[in-house]
């Protein structure tokens, strides 16, 4: 089966004060039409919120603890339209199949997951139905790949895409290694 491939071009407001800059992907999917990832799309405090909102998609927005720009992981809540969806994942797991990312949306159990050892390369993964996401490319010329493999549907395609503006660096256990000496290395500036 040949994979439809869909790509969003990185874009950028820097205007205004740098708490209000927006960074995210825009472009069309094909019978999916507009879709638009939005970073951080708001502010609560310590935690940022990363949305992607569309022609056919619906609205997909995630809330995390703020890791630079995105949302992390780390105490994050996933809505898809009005409904709040469970996050389960096991950090301690040893594998990326096993640290992946679980959640349960409309009824569909889907699995989000890295490919590889650098957390550019994720897939999310339903029942026959698998999207591989590959963020590439430097400068003006950033790009989020999606290569849908499967019957997939507007649900699927806005659940891949906002994870694009989420920072899934715990799915591997080098990028959590990395975290955890990046936040212990920020609480050590507050006691200098």
């Amino acid at each position: 089966m040949q994979p439809h491939t869909y790509s969003l071009d990185h874009w950028e407001d820097r205007s205004g004060h740098r708490l209000t800059w927006k960074f995210g992907y825009r472009g069309t999917a094909g019978e999916f039409g507009r879709i638009e990832v939005t970073y951080p799309a708001r502010r609560h405090g310590d935690r940022h919120v990363a949305e992607v909102r569309g022609d056919a998609v619906p609205t997909v927005s995630f809330d995390g603890w703020a890791y630079g720009r995105k949302p992390s992981l780390f105490s994050g809540r996933l809505s898809v339209g009005r409904d709040g969806i469970r996050l389960k994942r096991n950090r301690w797991a040893q594998t990326r199949a096993g640290r992946a990312l679980r959640m349960q949306v409309a009824g569909r159990e889907y699995r989000y997951l890295a490919t590889s050892a650098r957390h550019r390369d994720r897939a999310l993964v339903r029942h026959g139905v698998e999207i591989r996401t590959r963020r590439h490319g430097k400068g003006s010329r950033k790009k989020a790949t999606f290569a849908v493999l499967g019957p997939a549907d507007a649900t699927d395609l806005a659940l891949a895409a906002v994870m694009c503006g989420v920072n899934t660096r715990n799915l591997t256990r080098g990028g959590a290694v990395r975290a955890f000496l990046n936040r212990s290395l920020g609480w050590l500036e507050i006691f200098q």
